[in-house]
C-alpha cells in the first residue's frame, strides 16, 4: 500500500465523503484494497486527526442488506458501526439533497443512488470522495473538479503502485 502517495493526495483535506464501495473494503478483509480503507478509516476514527468522514443515508441502507437478510450479529455490528464509528457522520436525504441529486442526475445521467451520493458530498463541504468504483471517478471528476476523487486501487501494491 502506498501510504505516502495517499496522504500527499489527501494533503490539507479534512472532510471525506466515502461511498459504499470503500465501506464494504474496510468491513471485508478480502478486499483488495481492504488495508487502504482500514487506514482511511483509522485516521477518521483518530481523535487527534482533523480527517472526517461522511456517508449518505443511501449507502447505509446498501451496506444494511446483508446483515439484514442475515440476521444475528452482522446486523448487531452494521448498526453499531453506522451509529457509532468515531468522526463518521451518515448524512440524511433531505429535500436540499434531493433537488441537488436532479441536478446531477440531469447532468451525467448517473443512477439515483449514485446522483444522492454526490449530492451528499456536495452539501456536505467534502473536499475529496474516495471509492473502490473506477469508472464512477472517471466519469465525474471532469464534471465535479472540485473533488478530490480517490480511487483505493490506486494506492493498493497488487495494482502495481
Amino acid at each position: 500500500m502506498d501510504i505516502e502517495r495517499l496522504e500527499r493526495d489527501l494533503h490539507e483535506v479534512t472532510r471525506v465523503f466515502l461511498d459504499t464501495s470503500a465501506c464494504i473494503a474496510y468491513h471485508s478483509t478480502r478486499e483488495e484494497v481492504h488495508a487502504c480503507a482500514r487506514h482511511l478509516f483509522g485516521r477518521i476514527a483518530a481523535s487527534n486527526d482533523p480527517l472526517i468522514g461522511y456517508i449518505s443515508a443511501v449507502s447505509a441502507v446498501e451496506l444494511l442488506i446483508r446483515p439484514v437478510r442475515a440476521g444475528g450479529a452482522d446486523l448487531t455490528f452494521m448498526h453499531a458501526f453506522l451509529r457509532g464509528f468515531p468522526n463518521l457522520h451518515a448524512l440524511p436525504v433531505d429535500l436540499d439533497v434531493s433537488l441537488h441529486a436532479a441536478n446531477v442526475r440531469a447532468l451525467t445521467r448517473l443512477p439515483i443512488p449514485d446522483a444522492l451520493l454526490v449530492a451528499s458530498a456536495m452539501l456536505a463541504g467534502c473536499e475529496a470522495i474516495i471509492t473502490n468504483d473506477r469508472a464512477w471517478g472517471r466519469r465525474l471528476a471532469g464534471l465535479f473538479p472540485r473533488f478530490r476523487w480517490v480511487y483505493l486501487a490506486d494506492y493498493s501494491l497488487s495494482s502495481g503502485t
